[in-house]
Formats: structure tokens, sequence, C-alpha cells
């Protein structure tokens, strides 16, 4: 059974087809999917969408760039999101410096919603681009106080991946590491063990190969699950075991 941890299935891109996707996602063969938020409607969107799917759980938070700013009007209302039932994290929280903006205001956010997470003992899915040095000296001080840390669609390279794991985090691996360019994965898979590995989509946008161009789903995780099997050299089985055991112990689903 395959597992995407982090998937946007509120997007446009997937209004009125949710049962189709659904049903499209059961025939490959995954039977787990988060389903991630990353303002109050999508979150409050995936509450819902979460309620009428038994495969479906997800999460609540402020994206840095996408969501709303960190006023405590917002956050109260991803905290009280955050209590409904399904919701299994925080995120899509995190850092993204690579348009620019106000970096403060970001880490801002970006740490209240961790402390939003340690109050209410929920794991985080954090976003990070083009931000290592900030998201390296966050997590040294803040990832042991978290359930679990998520560094969704992992692209840091192998030495960050290294103080990553030591700090205790966790590495979502989608479309991206079927790309035939994407060397620095090779050398990420030399220094993260098998049981902070993940995978995910982040439908509807990166997907795989043989689908780039195409609108990304959940039925799409088990290309990443074989990728990252023939990069461990261990068989799809045996990865997609591991990828779900480890899924449903940092979401803690049962």
């Amino acid at each position: 059974m395959f597992s995407d941890t982090h998937a946007h299935l509120t997007d446009e891109a997937f209004k009125g087809r949710i049962d189709e996707v659904v049903n499209a996602f059961r025939a490959a063969g995954v039977g787990l999917v988060i389903n991630v938020g990353y303002d109050l409607k999508s979150s409050e969107e995936s509450a819902l969408i979460a309620q009428n799917y038994d495969e479906i759980y997800f999460t609540a938070g402020l994206h840095p760039t996408d969501g709303e700013p960190a006023t405590s009007a917002y956050l109260s209302r991803i905290r009280s999101i955050a209590t409904l039932p399904k919701c299994v994290g925080i995120g899509e929280i995190g850092l993204d410096y690579h348009y620019g903006g106000d970096r403060e205001e970001q880490k801002k956010k970006f740490l209240a919603q961790l402390s939003l997470a340690e109050e209410a003992r929920l794991p985080v899915s954090v976003h990070a681009r083009d931000c290592t040095a900030d998201m390296l000296e966050i997590m040294k001080d803040r990832a042991e106080k978290l359930p679990a840390v998520v560094l969704h669609c992992y692209s840091m390279g192998a030495e960050a991946a290294k103080l990553f794991v030591r700090y205790g985090c966790y590495f979502g691996f989608g479309g991206a590491i079927t790309f035939k360019n994407n060397k620095q994965i090779y050398e990420v898979a030399k220094v993260v063990p098998t049981d902070r590995l993940l995978t995910e989509t982040d439908c509807p946008y990166m997907a795989p190969v043989p689908h780039r161009g195409e609108v990304n789903e959940p039925k799409f995780v088990p290309l990443a699950a074989e990728k990252l099997a023939e990069l461990y050299g261990t068989s799809t089985e045996k990865m997609s075991e591991t990828l779900l055991f480890n899924a449903k112990k940092v979401f803690n689903i049962r």
C-alpha cells in the first residue's frame, strides 16, 4: 500500500473531481493521503474532504508566502481547525526566500505556528525554499520539541540532510526524484536512513516522469516509491511498506 503525505486536493484542478481522484488512487494501491492546508480556506476545505473519505486526513496551516499573516486572529482560527476530527498536523508552514519578501515576517509566522504545533502536540509539514541556513538554525532549536518535522519536497542537499537527520526530521520526496537531471537525490539517498523517508505528490504540481506536464494526483505517488526503492536497493513492495509505516508513525495514524 502506498502513501501520499502531501497533497492539495482543495486546488481548483480537482474541483468537482474528488470522487474521481479518490477512485483513481484507490485503484493504484494508495491507502493513505494527507491533504495539506496552506491558508484558512484550504485548511477548512481539507477538513471537509477528510470527513468524507476514510483514507484522507488533513493538516491546517498558513504558508509562508501564500497564506495569511501571523495575526492572533488567524493563528487562533488555525488552532481551532486543528482540533477537528482527522487533523493530523500543522502545515504547510515554513520559509520561502525565492521571491524575496519580508524574511523576518516569514520567520515570525513560522515560529508562531511551530509553537502552536508544540502546544497541540502535532507534527509539522514544512515548506523550505532557498532558506537552508535559517531552516537549519530553527530546526536545531525546535525540532526536538515537536512530535515530528516533515521537510516537504526536500531539496536542500546531502550536507544539510545530515544535520536534519541529526535533528530528527523526516524527508518528503515526490515527482522530482524521477527527473533524470536530479543528481542531488543520489547524494541525499546516501545519508538519509529509510526510517526517515516519506513519499508525497504535492499535487496538482510536480507530476513525475512519465507524466510531466500533466495534473499530478495521488495515484502517481507509487512512481516516487519505485524510484526510492531503486535508490535504496530494495523492492518497491518493501519500500512502500516502510513508507506507509513512517507516515502512520509521523502523523499518529492507527
